[in-house]
């Protein structure tokens, strides 16, 4: 058209338009596919499950985008409740096992306490290795000090009783960060 020396120029605007209207048309596709993908990404990231996508599109490719979008993402809720079903199952038998069970990080933090230990220590809750100070330094101490597969003897003397306690450590890694897991009994 532009070439021909007939110039309707009605003609080039119109397909000029058109051309423009596609193009424009096709940018606000990718634009909602990749919309609809960095919404799911930051679904993942900041733990948000509960987002869907709406699968009644006239368009089929984003039709079916939406459909695996959310496949995936009820198969990443199905995995969470199922992660969060066996960590409830094994906290349960931590909490319940007869021998005293502790785990804490190199920086003295611990993440678990189980009944039984806290029957053995005496306390009610121990947030750092600190708090069981209180009980005996020299537990503390022996706690820190044990390697994997250490054993040690500990009298531990509480009013008038005295209790003889049995510690075992083993160390593990979790997450990338050291853990120090101490079972006791008496």
């Amino acid at each position: 058209l532009v070439a021909s020396s007939n110039r309707n120029y009605l003609l080039i605007l119109s397909v000029l338009g058109a051309i423009v209207f596609q193009v424009s048309k096709l940018m606000k596709s990718l634009e909602s596919s990749n919309e609809n993908i960095a919404s799911f990404l930051d679904s993942i990231r900041f733990d948000d499950l509960s987002q869907t996508f709406k699968t009644d599109s006239h368009d089929a490719g984003v039709k079916k985008l939406h459909t695996e979008l959310n496949e995936a993402l009820a198969r990443l809720r199905f995995t969470r409740k199922e992660k969060d079903s066996e960590y409830q199952f094994f906290k349960n038998i931590v909490q319940h096992v007869a021998i005293g069970l502790l785990t804490f990080k190199k920086d003295g933090s611990i993440q678990i306490m189980n009944s039984a230990a806290k029957r053995l220590l005496r306390v009610n809750k121990a947030d750092q290795l600190s708090d069981l100070k209180e009980v005996s330094e020299t537990l503390v101490d022996t706690f820190v000090k044990l390697k994997t597969g250490g054993r040690e003897l500990l009298r531990l003397k509480f009013g008038d009783e005295t209790i003889q306690l049995s510690v075992f450590a083993i160390e593990l890694t979790l997450r990338d960060e050291e853990v120090k897991l101490i079972s006791m009994s008496n």
